[in-house]
């Protein structure tokens, strides 16, 4: 079995649809569990179409953490996770003391902009996509962004891990967008998120024998920002693409 790290803290921005205000959620730091392993070294892509992508291993010896990507394997059959690439925004205790893993799909666009579904985002980024994070959330909705840290226009939370992205300040992009300090593509939209506990997260990450006789499963990934806050992606295109770099490491 495997340690899994918490985020120093599990801060949900609710932008709920018709408002547009940052809300905390009530998660403790510093919770510990039993999966998945922090492994020593991680395998980092040797091209350069992929030397940005860090591969941090699969099935019980993935490493998850704030600010890694999990990708789906081929014979992931639920609804939301076929097909899909779901970034860890935070780890930690919810209200009953669970500990619960939460990630939004990164490749699940709506038809829908921001501004169609909240009014009171305007400017700039009113024209952004929303993308469907998950099941779970009541229909809220969160930021994450490229904007922020100490040299960045957007006042929000901390950094995601060591991810580069960073959740909140609605009010803050809009403004930096407007101005021209930041590009409305370091921006991106998603309502709800996917919210998994360990035996859940047991379940998933055993693998399975394809066809081939090799074991098909769940692989943890470090990715740049833009893989993750790219808005022009159909359902299952970042899957698909990140699929093929994983082939690509293992066969390297």
């Amino acid at each position: 079995m495997v340690m899994m790290l918490s985020s120093d803290s599990f801060l949900l921005l609710a932008l709920l649809l018709s408002l547009c205000h940052d809300v905390s959620s009530a998660f403790c730091s510093n919770a510990m569990s039993s999966r998945p392993r922090l492994l020593p070294l991680a395998m980092a892509a040797s091209n350069d179409i992929t030397s940005k992508i860090r591969y941090l291993g699969s099935g019980d010896d993935a490493i998850i953490r704030p600010g890694v990507v999990l990708v789906a394997p081929k014979h992931e059959y639920d609804h939301f996770l076929m097909k899909s690439a779901v970034f860890v925004y935070a780890i930690g205790l919810d209200e009953n003391e669970d500990m619960v893993i939460r990630g939004v799909i990164i490749d699940h666009p709506t038809a829908f902009t921001i501004s169609e579904m909240s009014p009171n985002v305007m400017g700039s980024l009113s024209e952004n996509l929303m993308f469907r994070g998950g099941r779970s959330g009541s229909d809220s909705a969160m930021l994450l962004h490229s904007a922020g840290g100490p040299d960045g226009h957007v006042k929000g939370t901390g950094e995601i891990g060591s991810s580069g992205i960073y959740e909140g300040g609605v009010v803050s992009a809009m403004e930096a967008a407007d101005g021209g300090l930041a590009n409305p593509d370091q921006f991106k939209f998603f309502f709800n998120y996917m919210q998994f506990r360990e035996n859940e997260l047991d379940d998933m990450f055993q693998g399975v024998v394809d066809d081939d006789g090799k074991i098909d499963e769940w692989v943890s990934l470090e990715v740049p920002p833009e893989y993750v806050l790219d808005s022009d992606l159909e359902r299952g295109e970042m899957w698909s693409k990140l699929r093929n770099i994983i082939r690509e490491i293992r066969e390297g």
